[in-house]
């Protein structure tokens, strides 16, 4: 593999970020490949400052000249804390730190073209990686799920196809994966909902099932894309024998007012997304009445980067700076106060816009994520 000297700072950027997921020796190491490390393996130092003296680079008159295996062992221990001897084992955030109450919302690559206009092509373990955070909510996004228009190859987006689990294999490094059996939109299908439980109930790091989009408006024919009945069947099998899964589902401001307290009570986690800006004021407020109407069931807020409007085009930009400052303080107060349980960042086809929203949330996950609640 050649490396052009037009990609020398991008190569320098990835090997300066280092510390995405903590700066501590790790505690333990999430590992993808099933053995465990002994200690000499996971202490074994980042070889950032030989890399470009490694006798298995070359300096050649079309650019540095790189061994392949070398370099994503070099590139991925220094960047992000990866094992050099096993790709894919990521040293696991501190139990009571602010990192390890972090989440990302995921859907394909590409989902939101419709609503950004622009491509994106960062996946949703790359997007964990970027923001240095160690648990991701997984959302399919059908086509039906939401009106899309195609534009060319620039749109093109696909959904997660059976088999699931092929998209799980990355994920194995981060420590907690939720994913959805209502996809974006509302969209469930018996059949998909059959394979992600049995994948929660297998794989170590699921930790429970996603329900976005669940809940209607109000002149929708059904209040929630499943029936009570249905959400108490799918609470039997994840409460079930053996390994203890929960539900998570969206829950948006507007349907505070909303007479949904039934299906609430049989969520484990509520998830309280605020979709405009100008209602971010409210945000205390807001997660006040939810804890009134729903106060057994734990929390989580979710945080948006980008500000919605559906007349604009394109109906997403990035959020105002001011704006995202204020819910993720707002949200680390709550989280401190033990209101909520963990702060979920929207999402991974936000990442690579240029929003400057989305570099502040980087940079203030850098700053307080392993600090103790």
């Amino acid at each position: 593999m050649r490396l052009t000297a037009a990609l020398l700072p991008r190569l320098a950027e990835s090997l300066r970020l280092s510390g995405q997921f903590g700066t501590a020796k790790p505690q333990g190491v999430v590992d993808c490949n099933e053995r465990r490390l002994d200690k000499t393996e996971m202490l074994a130092p980042a070889p950032r400052a030989d890399f470009f003296n490694d006798p298995m680079t070359q300096d050649t008159s079309k650019g540095f000249k790189i061994h392949r295996r070398r370099f994503l062992q070099t590139a991925a221990t220094a960047s992000y804390g990866f094992s050099l001897p096993a790709l894919g084992q990521v040293a696991t955030p501190k139990a009571g730190t602010v990192r390890d109450r972090l989440w990302i919302f995921c859907n394909p690559v590409n989902a939101d073209y419709d609503a950004i206009r622009h491509r994106s092509v960062m996946s949703p373990c790359e997007g964990a990686i970027y923001l240095g955070i160690p648990n991701i909510l997984m959302v399919n996004q059908y086509p039906e799920g939401r009106p899309r228009t195609l534009r060319g190859e620039e749109g093109w987006s696909q959904p997660w196809e059976p088999p699931l689990e092929q998209y799980a294999i990355p994920l194995k490094m981060l420590k907690r994966v939720v994913w959805s059996i209502v996809d974006a939109g509302g969209v469930t299908k018996d059949s998909e909902r059959r394979q992600v439980l049995e994948m929660a109930h297998r794989i170590p790091n699921f930790v429970g099932v996603y329900m976005d989009d669940f809940f209607k408006g109000e002149n929708a024919a059904n209040p929630a894309s499943l029936t009570l009945d249905q959400l108490r069947a799918v609470q039997r099998e994840l409460k079930g024998p053996g390994k203890k899964l929960d539900s998570y589902v969206t829950f948006y401001t507007q349907f505070l007012n909303r007479p949904f307290g039934e299906y609430l009570k049989l969520i484990d986690v509520i998830t309280l997304w605020t979709g405009h800006v100008q209602d971010l004021q409210n945000l205390d407020a807001n997660l006040a009445l939810l804890e009134k109407l729903a106060p057994k069931s734990r929390k989580m807020l979710g945080l948006y980067q980008t500000d919605y409007n559906e007349k604009r085009v394109p109906p997403w930009i990035g959020m105002p700076v001011e704006a995202m400052q204020h819910q993720c303080e707002a949200a680390l107060r709550a989280l401190r106060d033990g209101r909520i349980e963990g702060i979920i960042f929207y999402g991974c086809t936000v990442l690579d816009q240029g929003f400057k929203s989305v570099d502040w949330a980087r940079n203030w996950i850098q700053k307080v994520g392993d600090t103790k609640l």
